[in-house]
This record gives structure tokens, C-alpha cells and sequence, in this order.
């Protein structure tokens, strides 16, 4: 009965402190600094061989799905798509909360990478 006791107050004091947060208001310039960090760490490594390079849905179309698709390199994989997926997450918040809206179509994935000038190319 005790454990049931002690349980059912830390339940209690953990939903009231939750239920008080403030929601997390984004901004347009927190979305560009995500997105400018995204970008400096997709570009740090050259395009010298396309199969090791990948790609992966990036932001979130207030109509749903992604808004685009970025390339990397398979070396800076865990940071990078933590970034992405934090920015993915930041940018649904800031359409929700800004009533923003797109033209809902669908931005199918590319079918490859290839290398041009050292940089990764997505291939549609």
C-alpha cells in the first residue's frame, strides 16, 4: 500500500510540473540557423565517391511529408540526421503555430547521388 501511496504522489507532482511548461514558440531565424547548420555539415566532407553517400527526408510541409531531401556522407550519418531531425521537428512546431501553408505536393525521393565537382547531386 505504501509503494501504491508514494507511486501515485510522484505521479501526481510529475503531471503538474508537465502540464505547466510553456509551449516551445519557434522562430523563423532558429528554422534558418538549424537549416545553415544542416547544410555546413552536408557540405564539410567532398563527393569523391557516390556510393557513400546517402539521403534522407529534410523539414516538414505544413500539408504533411517532407519539404525536401538533402544529401550526406555516411561518415557524419548519427549527428547529421539527429540535425535533420531536430530541424524537422522545429519546423512542424513553427507551421503549426504560424498557420503556415504550402502547396501540399508530394516531393517524391531522389534515386541516387552521384559526385559533380566534389559536391553530392541527387538524382531524380
Amino acid at each position: 500500500m505504501k509503494r501504491i501511496t508514494i507511486f501515485l504522489i510522484s505521479l501526481l507532482v510529475v503531471s503538474c510540473e508537465l502540464a505547466s511548461t510553456e509551449p516551445i514558440l519557434v522562430t523563423s531565424e532558429e528554422l534558418l540557423a538549424a537549416q545553415t547548420e544542416i547544410i555546413r555539415l552536408a557540405e564539410s566532407v567532398p563527393c569523391t565517391n557516390a556510393s557513400e553517400w546517402k539521403f534522407t527526408p529534410m523539414g516538414n510541409k505544413a500539408c504533411g511529408g517532407p519539404a525536401r531531401y538533402i544529401a550526406y556522407h555516411q561518415s557524419i550519418e548519427r549527428n547529421f540526421l539527429d540535425l535533420v531531425e531536430r530541424f524537422t521537428t522545429l519546423q512542424k512546431t513553427y507551421n503549426e503555430q504560424n498557420n503556415v501553408l504550402s502547396d501540399c505536393m508530394v516531393v517524391a525521393p531522389p534515386r541516387t547521388v552521384q559526385c559533380e565537382g566534389n559536391k553530392p547531386v541527387l538524382v531524380y
